[in-house]
């Protein structure tokens, strides 16, 4: 028996500690990355380390930013091997991760994309792809941007539904087996009493979920914008003028303040029409501005009853732990470009908060569900253990039940909190001058001798040197 309760404590610290060391090296990488220290970030992607998800795909955007796209599309390309394999996976072994979240946690398996980061894969590959003047290869990815665009919509609704028909069924099932239990007298945890009070908790104490706004159907408007924004320079058929016009048609109808977009809007609504004397024809230059930092997750705490049932009914309190988005700053406000005579200020294209609160507001009814599931049972286990091993068995369970009592609060760090466009005329002397709101100069670009280009600014951290890439957009 003391076998037993020493491995068991054993399995729970191990798992402990690959989670925090995992974390651990990621926030090493992201610290220098933030302040635009790339020699340091450089030194720790330039020795082993371990390519795992999310490291995998911070790894990806510190060399894109850094302006090494082969080593970024490397990165990337290996991040969405890993998403596929959890795409592809059986019902079988999907089961068994769910029965594995409850009995342990969801932080100590594989770490899994949100279905908006994988959209982003593709759109960051094909952009990587773009500069390294890959254009055919990049059409692919690009396309892949928008299927997979296509497809998180489809599955968000289809998710919704099925989340729905499983409550439903669960509550039958567990109604079902409380009425069963009851007859025989024996202990029986209340999961379904103990889910709605836990539910009710959590939107009491996060009242701000009731206001968080999505972008229509969940699209992420700046991967379809630059998708679109990529078939309308680069087309080649007229199916690619129409799927540009459609894409920059829905990006407008998200940011309808945006003049910019407006006016990428009716590019497209001319090149669909095929007018070759439009003025939108004229050499042309993206600035595209990464803003902050996206919300980080959290470990979110709550004090709930556990409801037993049957043999010694009564109500003990115990604290469950579930993720929890933790809103990060803005480097700017915003960034000026000046271009020849001219001053440009960026307007937002973007916001990332409202991005991934959309994704977890979906999904809130199943983490809930999960956390709530999880914590009480392993409680209850501890409860059994006691009962019929006595008080060092239920000790040693109660050790572990605290252990494994954690939510999992990885995700993909790098990310904006938004992004900003500007559009501006091709100048003469192919220079462009980025600036602060209050007129400090940020950096002086050289624009590449192609006829549309993209300048890609890169400002983690107020005060931190940002990371300007240009890239040539097509011909």
């Amino acid at each position: 028996m003391k076998l037993r309760l020493c491995l068991l404590l054993a399995t729970a610290t191990l798992l402990c500690g690959c989670a925090t060391m995992q974390q651990q090296d990621q926030k090493a990488l992201l610290q220098p990355y933030y302040l635009g220290d790339t020699t340091a970030t450089s030194t720790i992607l330039d020795t082993d380390f371990d390519h795992a998800l999310p490291f995998l795909l911070d790894a990806g955007m510190v060399r894109f930013n850094q302006g090494r796209f082969e080593d970024a599309y490397t990165l990337l390309n290996e991040s969405e091997a890993e998403v596929k394999n959890d795409e592809t996976e059986n019902d079988a072994y999907a089961a068994s991760k769910v029965v594995g979240e409850v009995l342990f946690n969801r932080e100590f398996m594989n770490y899994e994309p949100r279905t908006s980061d994988t959209v982003l894969i593709n759109m960051y590959k094909g952009m990587s792809l773009l500069a390294l003047n890959k254009t055919s290869k990049a059409r692919v990815e690009f396309n892949r941007t928008l299927e997979r665009q296509r497809r998180a919509v489809e599955e968000y609704k289809e998710e919704i539904k099925d989340l729905q028909k499983e409550a439903k069924e669960q509550r039958s099932k567990q109604k079902k087996q409380a009425a069963t239990q009851k007859k025989d007298n024996a202990p029986v945890l209340d999961l379904l009493r103990i889910q709605d009070v836990a539910t009710k908790s959590v939107y009491e104490s996060m009242p701000e979920i009731n206001k968080w706004k999505s972008y229509g159907d969940f699209v992420n408007p700046y991967a379809t914008y630059l998708s679109g924004l990529f078939f309308c320079v680069n087309g080649e058929m007229k199916s690619d003028y129409n799927k540009c016009n459609t894409m920059l048609k829905r990006v407008k109808g998200m940011v309808p303040n945006n003049s910019y977009v407006k006016q990428d809007a009716n590019m497209s609504k001319d090149f669909a029409r095929g007018r070759k004397t439009s003025k939108y024809r004229k050499p042309s230059v993206w600035v595209v501005f990464e803003n902050g930092l996206a919300p980080e997750v959290d470990e979110f705490r709550l004090d709930i009853p556990l409801f037993i049932a049957g043999k010694r009914a009564g109500v003990s309190m115990v604290s469950f732990a579930m993720p929890k988005l933790k809103t990060r700053d803005a480097a700017m406000p915003f960034l000026q470009v000046t271009a020849g005579s001219k001053k440009y200020a960026s307007k937002t294209l973007c916001n990332f908060d409202r991005v991934m609160q959309a994704e977890y507001k979906a999904h809130l009814t199943s983490t809930i569900s999960k956390a709530v599931a999880s914590t009480a049972t392993k409680t209850f286990v501890q409860y059994l253990a006691q009962e019929s091993g006595g008080q060092l068995v239920g000790l040693a369970t109660g050790l572990f039940t605290s252990a494994m009592t954690r939510a999992d609060t990885r995700s993909w760090l790098s990310l904006p909190k938004n992004v900003q466009l500007i559009r501006v005329p091709k100048p003469k002397d192919k220079k462009l001058c980025l600036q602060a709101p209050n007129g400090t100069t940020l950096a002086t670009v050289t624009l590449p001798d192609s006829k549309y280009s993209i300048v890609h600014v890169r400002m983690p951290q107020a005060n931190s040197v940002p990371y300007v890439q240009t890239i040539a957009l097509g011909n």
